[in-house]
C-alpha cells in the first residue's frame, strides 16, 4: 500500500516541485493537489489521504485554519506543514493545532520524502533549523516545553538509539539492548544525522545532552 498524499499550496510551481519530489519514491502516491484551504478540505473529504502537505500561509483559509477544521472532521489525517518562514511563533501554533510535522521550504526533495514517511509512520518531524529558531526565539517558554518541541524531531526508536550513543555505547551494544541488529542501529543513526544535521558521535552526544534526551 502506497502512502496517499495531497499537497496544498497557492503557488503552482511549488506544488509541481513537491509532486515531482514525491513521485520519485515508489512508496508514495500523490492523489490530489489543492490551491487553497477550502479546496484542501474538499479533497480530504473526497480522497481520504494518509498525509496532507499543507502550506502555512495562503489567502483565505490558511494552514492553521485548515488544521483546526481537520482536527474536528478528519483527525486521522497526518498533516505536514511547509513554510518559507522560520519564525518560532507559527511553529508553536501549528504543533498546538495538531500538526505532525513542520518543514521549511528550504528542505531538499529527500528530506521531504523522509518527512512524509516519518509522518505517516506516526512520528513527528521538525526541520532542525526551525527547531533551533524555536529554542532561540522563545525566551518565555520553559526549558522543558522547548525541549519537548525539539525532541519531536526524532521518532521513539531514534531517541532510544541516540540515548545509547550519548551513553557511549557501540552500535553492537545499542543493538543488543534494543533487540535490533547493528545494521538497523546504523540505519537509525543515518536518519538521526539527516534530521539533526550532525555527523560525529560527539556532536550527537552534545545535542542529546542539550535537549535532555539522556
Amino acid at each position: 500500500m502506497k502512502i496517499r498524499v495531497i499537497t496544498v499550496d497557492d503557488f503552482p510551481l511549488v506544488r509541481e516541485g513537491i509532486v515531482r519530489a514525491l513521485n520519485r519514491d515508489p512508496a508514495i502516491e500523490v492523489v490530489g493537489e489543492a490551491n487553497s484551504g477550502e479546496e484542501a478540505l474538499e479533497l480530504v473529504a473526497a480522497l481520504r489521504p494518509d498525509v496532507l502537505i499543507l502550506d502555512l500561509i495562503m489567502p483565505g483559509l490558511d494552514g492553521l485554519g485548515v488544521l483546526e477544521r481537520l482536527r474536528q472532521t478528519h483527525p486521522e489525517v497526518r498533516v505536514l506543514l511547509m513554510t518559507a518562514s522560520e519564525q518560532a511563533g507559527p511553529l508553536v501554533g501549528a504543533m498546538e493545532a495538531g500538526a505532525a510535522g513542520y518543514l521549511s521550504k528550504r528542505a531538499s526533495p529527500e528530506e521531504l520524502r523522509q518527512a512524509v514517511i516519518t509522518t505517516h509512520g506516526g512520528g513527528s518531524v521538525i526541520t532542525p533549523a526551525l527547531a533551533d529558531h524555536l529554542l532561540r526565539e522563545l525566551p518565555n517558554q520553559t526549558a522543558v516545553e522547548a525541549q519537548r518541541k525539539v525532541r519531536a524531531l526524532l521518532g521513539p526508536r531514534e531517541l532510544e538509539v541516540l540515548r545509547g550513543v550519548a551513553q557511549g555505547k557501540t552500535d553492537i551494544e545499542i543493538g543488543q539492548e534494543l533487540y535490533i541488529s547493528p545494521r538497523t542501529v546504523q540505519n537509525h543513526l543515518t536518519r538521526i544525522r539527516e534530521k539533526t544535521g550532525l555527523r560525529r558521535r560527539s556532536e550527537l552526544t552534545r545535542w542529546a545532552v542539550e535537549h535532555a534526551i539522556m
